[in-house]
């Protein structure tokens, strides 16, 4: 088990969180291992945890109305995996987890970790610094879709995500840029990177 919670440990020495509420910590999360293709969280379905992906990586979708799916991120391993405003609402998720990997996870109850918050400043610091870094993120990704061209995007994907465009298919990078496999593989052609 300890393995599998290592880079969030040193997140949190870093973060000066104590032995005793790293120890708290532990108690009260679970590793869970969650096979390629199953769903970590399913659109419609209530959200109660975070997730910490240990090893392994998921990708966030939406899925249209048409079966179209439209994937919006990548959680590879040492990254944070939720649909934050469906968990912190008391409400339903608008969109999908998937493990494209076979992955493990820490499961973070987000009731063991509001007490964490109410009862440590150095917990509320640990958490308000991780939700700015998902925030940053999506703000980086609506930018991108607004801004950039497709081959920008791509570039951008291959920064923010460097080594996945060797870990997953064309098909989803396409997705993610926003534009079609068929888009992908000319820009390919054209600019190998």
């Amino acid at each position: 088990m300890v393995p599998y919670y290592r880079s969030l440990e040193k997140m949190a020495h870093q973060a000066s969180i104590t032995g005793e509420d790293w120890d708290r910590f532990v108690e009260r999360t679970h590793v869970r291992h969650v096979q390629q293709g199953m769903y970590l969280i399913e659109a419609d379905e209530p959200v109660k945890h975070a997730y910490f992906c240990s090893e392994g990586l998921f990708r966030l979708f939406y899925t249209l109305a048409d079966g179209r799916e439209y994937n919006v991120g990548f959680s590879p391993e040492d990254d944070y995996v939720t649909s934050y405003g469906a968990m912190v609402k008391g409400e339903a998720s608008t969109f999908t987890i998937e493990a494209m990997e076979d992955s493990v996870v820490i499961e973070i109850p987000y009731n063991v970790l509001t007490e964490l918050m109410d009862t440590s400043h150095m917990w509320e610091r640990f958490v308000r610094k991780s939700v700015e870094r998902l925030y940053i993120r999506k703000e980086e990704r609506e930018r991108e879709l607004l801004y950039l061209s497709a081959k920008e995007r791509y570039h951008a994907f291959l920064l923010k995500y460097p080594g996945l465009d060797k870990r997953i298919a064309q098909y989803h990078i396409a997705s993610y840029i926003g534009i079609s496999p068929v888009s992908l593989s000319r820009l390919l052609r054209s600019d190998p990177h």
